[in-house]
C-alpha cells in the first residue's frame, strides 16, 4: 500500500458535488481517502476571462502502481463528464492529478510524479499544505510549507469552506 497525494480541480458544473463523487469512485477503485484538505478558489492559472477553479488536495492509500492509479484517475474523470483535449488550459468539470506517490519519482509517457510544476502553482501547494505541510518532494527536496512559501504565483487563492467529509476509512488494517 502506498500513500498518494492528489489534487481536486474544475470550474464548470456544481464542482463541490463534482468533488464529493470523486470520492464515492475512488473508493469503487481500490483507492482510499485518508485525508481531505479545505476547498480553495483561485484565479484561473494560464486562462484569461474563464471562472474562478476550486481545489481540493486528498491523500489516498492504494495498492495500485502508479500508471494503474493514473489509468483509473482518467477513467473517473471521464465519468463526471471531462472530455480531454490537446489544449489543457480549458475550463473543466473536473481534473485529477497526482502529486505524489509516497517518494516515487516516475517520468513516463502519461505519468509524471511528482507533478511537474507543482512548486509554481499556489493554487496547488495551498490545499496540499492544509494536509501535508511537512512533505518533503523529493526532487526539490523542501517541505510543503517552504514551497508555498517561495512560490512567487501571482495568482489569488482562497479558502472558501471544507466539503463535507468523505467517507474516510481508518488506515488500520
Amino acid at each position: 500500500m502506498q500513500t498518494a497525494y492528489l489534487l481536486l480541480g474544475g470550474n464548470l458544473g456544481n464542482v463541490p458535488e463534482t468533488f464529493s463523487r470523486v470520492f464515492a469512485l475512488l473508493s469503487d477503485q481500490n483507492i482510499r481517502v485518508c485525508a481531505v484538505g479545505s476547498l480553495y478558489a483561485s484565479e484561473p492559472w494560464g486562462m484569461v476571462g474563464a471562472d474562478m477553479f476550486y481545489n481540493q488536495a486528498i491523500a489516498v492509500i492504494t495498492p495500485l502502481d502508479p500508471p494503474t492509479l493514473m489509468k483509473r484517475l482518467l477513467a473517473i474523470e471521464e465519468k463526471l463528464g471531462r472530455k480531454r483535449i490537446r489544449d489543457r488550459l480549458k475550463s473543466r468539470t473536473i481534473d485529477i492529478d497526482i502529486l505524489f506517490y509516497g517518494q516515487l519519482v516516475v517520468s513516463m509517457p502519461g505519468v509524471v510524479i511528482p507533478h511537474p510544476r507543482l512548486h509554481l502553482r499556489r493554487f496547488a501547494l495551498q490545499p496540499l499544505a492544509d494536509i501535508a505541510p511537512g512533505f518533503v518532494h523529493p526532487l526539490l527536496g523542501k517541505r510543503i510549507d517552504q514551497l508555498l512559501r517561495e512560490c512567487q504565483d501571482p495568482l489569488k487563492t482562497k479558502k472558501v469552506n471544507t466539503l463535507p467529509q468523505a467517507d474516510i476509512h481508518s488506515t488500520e488494517s
